[in-house]
């Protein structure tokens, strides 16, 4: 009896500490960076985050270590099914028929990729709308900075290891089809909590960045109902989020290489490193 309860209380306490640590984290960032006295220790924080290879390191710890000790040590806190760990066999041995058991493992793999790849491009061409929208609504904004490719791989494994951990409890207790709705809901609820999310999605050179993560989150779930693959998510949100980076960059960039006397625009750090 003690250790069924254990055992359903668990994911909880995993996700709940992780949403506070996170939640706590944006609210002294933003604190750090309004209210410490100029060139003080404390006012450095914020930009030591941004910039250091240290605290990129934290963050992998965070995104990354959190989720796999649940995982490990958690006592079925986290299900790797569940996060979306998938293998690939060449051979089952555990079926009858071995041969059978890879093919059926490698069309699974056919199959779900060709859900990831779709997916992907439905969500590319809605955010190349959205592009376009944001660019009639505010005459051309003017975003900055353009990811690396290696950058958005790694915003890509951070964040959808992160959404795939949230989900992991509620598909525990509700299904994997209500779990990833709810988990969605608590990812959401995470991102209105902190306040460099509010305030982005209130300016026009930055909302788009936050929309595009924001709609790579809604990509995730509904990934994750047709595959339960993790892997999947990771290229498809990289290939979403660093391809259209390059899109609107060339957009942005078109009178300039035709020759335009217009001013150099780049495109958007389609990422966001508050935790």
């Amino acid at each position: 009896m003690t250790v069924g309860l254990g055992n359903t209380i668990d994911p909880w306490l995993w996700l709940g500490g992780s949403a506070l640590l996170a939640v706590a984290a944006s609210q002294v960032l933003w604190n750090l960076e309004r209210t410490a006295e100029p060139d003080s220790w404390p006012s450095r924080i914020p930009d030591w985050y941004r910039h250091s290879s240290a605290a990129q390191l934290l963050r992998l710890v965070y995104y990354l270590c959190l989720p796999f000790a649940a995982l490990l040590w958690g006592r079925d806190a986290v299900i790797g099914r569940l996060l979306g760990l998938q293998s690939v066999s060449f051979v089952t041995l555990i079926t009858s028929n071995p041969a059978a058991g890879a093919v059926a493992n490698w069309t699974d793999w056919i199959r779900d990729l060709g859900w990831a790849g779709g997916l992907a491009a439905l969500a590319w061409a809605v955010l190349g709308a959205g592009w376009l929208l944001m660019r009639r609504t505010f005459n051309r904004p003017r975003p900055t900075g353009q990811p690396s490719g290696w950058t958005s791989l790694r915003e890509a494994v951070f964040h959808e290891t992160h959404w795939a951990f949230y989900r992991n409890g509620p598909a525990v207790a509700l299904g994997p089809y209500y779990g990833a709705w709810m988990g969605l809901g608590l990812v959401i609820l995470e991102a209105l909590l902190n306040p460099y999310w509010r305030a982005g999605l209130q300016d026009p050179q930055l909302a788009a960045g936050y929309l595009v993560r924001a709609g790579t989150a809604v990509l995730s779930a509904v990934l994750f109902l047709q595959t339960q693959n993790l892997g999947l998510a990771i290229a498809a949100h990289w290939a979403v989020t660093w391809g259209f980076a390059a899109t609107v960059q060339a957009d942005l960039l078109g009178p300039q290489a035709q020759g335009s006397s217009q001013p150099r625009e780049t495109a958007t750090a389609w990422h966001t490193d508050q935790v």
